[in-house]
């Protein structure tokens, strides 16, 4: 089920997508600290090793354990990222040996299926990192105290992480990611087309910022400039396919 495309990186299927970095990520008031914490994760500048990240869906929690591991991997640091929302994590067993990594990315920890023998796996694993001092990463939808952790041991541990939480950015930040993450793109956004976007799409960051990644290609494919009517016509496209 694993296996090991670079000897630096264990992985299922993870994207290195070229454009997700802790750089592209919106820089605000709001996530001035959150920024600050990774980027010494990465560099293996922090005090602890062990980070818990929370926050709402679609706050942007995936896009940051992508664009973290992406960073730690560019620092020479061996990384293995598992997803428990991934249907093929299907056996504790996927754990073995994974405390040979640097770090280590847990994502969507919530989902994790909650048995004794997964629990006991995490267990296991946590403390096997603890002994050769890698890093851990978890991201969670949920705080560490209310993921309904039978194992007691597993649940003081994970509560004595570091935690991180990636917060909900206000109105005009999100405005800003958008402008931010345009003029990375080279793409012109008049003040009417980010009106459009943020009242008739998802206000979810990371749903924003892969709409605007969508847009771009949409609008070269079409050979026009971003507007309201080219907005419209994706999302009437995108609704066209959900339905066939």
């Amino acid at each position: 089920m694993t296996q090991i495309k670079d000897p630096k990186q264990l992985f299922l299927d993870i994207k290195l997508d070229e454009h997700i970095s802790l750089d592209n990520f919106i820089d605000c008031h709001s996530t001035n600290t959150l920024l600050r914490i990774l980027r010494a994760v990465s560099t293996q500048g922090t005090v602890s090793n062990f980070h818990f990240l929370w926050g709402n869906k679609g706050s942007g929690k995936s896009y940051l354990m992508h664009a973290l591991n992406k960073e730690c991997l560019s620092n020479n640091l061996s990384t293995a990222f598992v997803s428990f929302s991934d249907e093929r994590i299907n056996s504790p067993e996927i754990l073995d040996g994974l405390s040979e990594m640097k770090v280590l990315f847990l994502e969507n920890i919530q989902d994790m299926k909650q048995t004794a023998e997964w629990e006991r796996a995490v267990f296991n694993l946590i403390n096997e990192c603890i002994a050769n001092q890698n890093q851990i990463v978890i991201s969670s939808e949920k705080l560490a105290k209310n993921l309904n952790i039978e194992l007691k041991d597993l649940e003081s541990r994970i509560l004595a992480f570091t935690g991180v939480e990636v917060p909900e950015i206000f109105e005009e930040e999100k405005i800003e990611a958008l402008i931010q993450s345009a003029k990375r793109k080279g793409i012109a956004l008049e003040d009417k087309t980010i009106k459009y976007i943020l009242t008739y799409t998802s206000r979810n960051l990371s749903d924003l910022l892969r709409l605007l990644s969508e847009l771009d290609e949409f609008s070269l494919e079409k050979k026009k400039k971003l507007s309201p009517s080219l907005v419209r016509q994706l999302l009437s496209q995108k609704s066209s396919n959900s339905h066939t």
